[in-house]
């Protein structure tokens, strides 16, 4: 560009933005930088809660579960006092990051502002309920919203997405050509989750690797069927 042509535009640009506005401007986009920077950082910060409120609530769930008494998310809420959609909230987001929790820190604000963001209501278009624990008040999916952020262990799936209660079930879902969603039981351990917390953290490891099998076979599917 021309040193008159660089002139002319620039001074174009002063007749249409003036000194003064320029200045408020320049304040206010500052401002917002620093807004979105705070912004990134609470919602990642929330995602992470949610994910330890989780994780202590799937402890105390499995632990009154294994004494024969089905216990729900609901009634935790209930009886704790807690809203219950956070409850609930708090359940999936660890469901879906517990075999791999560092993902959390990779979600873009956009993927991660999803992920917390309260659910449609019941029956909306789109909204796909299914229940993961047996019990229909303990713990519900959105099939949808399981495509909104990455798969738990191979990020590179697009039209497959694994959930399930980790130690007891792996779910596949998979996304049809026609925008449909279709789900199916995968993998069921048979085995009895032990008691013992040494014995089962090691269960729960063998859950986590068999998922990470389960996804890495599902993009060798995927590449497989986008040959045709």
């Amino acid at each position: 560009m021309s040193t008159n042509k660089l002139a002319q535009q620039t001074q174009v640009s002063k007749s249409i933005v003036g000194v003064r506005e320029a200045k408020k401007l320049t304040a206010i986009f500052a401002e917002i930088t620093e807004c979105e920077k705070e912004a990134k950082k609470l919602i990642a910060k929330t995602a992470r809660a949610y994910y330890d409120a989780g994780n202590i609530l799937a402890a105390i769930i499995r632990r009154w579960n294994y004494k024969d008494k089905r216990l729900s998310a609901k009634t935790v809420a209930e009886v704790a006092g807690f809203p219950e959609r956070r409850v609930m909230l708090a359940l999936k987001i660890f469901k879906h990051f517990e075999n791999n929790p560092d993902a959390l820190n990779g979600l873009t604000p956009r993927d991660a502002l999803k992920l917390i963001a309260p659910p449609p209501p019941a029956g909306e278009k789109g909204y796909n309920r299914v229940d993961l624990g047996g019990d229909p008040g303990q713990m519900q999916f959105d099939f949808e919203e399981l495509f909104e952020v990455p798969a738990a262990a191979n990020h590179a799936l697009q039209n497959y997405r694994t959930v399930g209660e980790l130690v007891s079930e792996i779910i596949v879902v998979r996304r049809t050509d026609d925008g449909g969603l279709t789900s199916k039981r995968f993998v069921h351990f048979e085995e009895d989750i032990p008691k013992d917390p040494l014995l089962r953290d090691e269960y729960k490891t063998m859950s986590q690797i068999t998922q990470a099998a389960v996804e890495n076979y599902l993009a060798a599917l995927e590449r497989k069927e986008a040959q045709g």
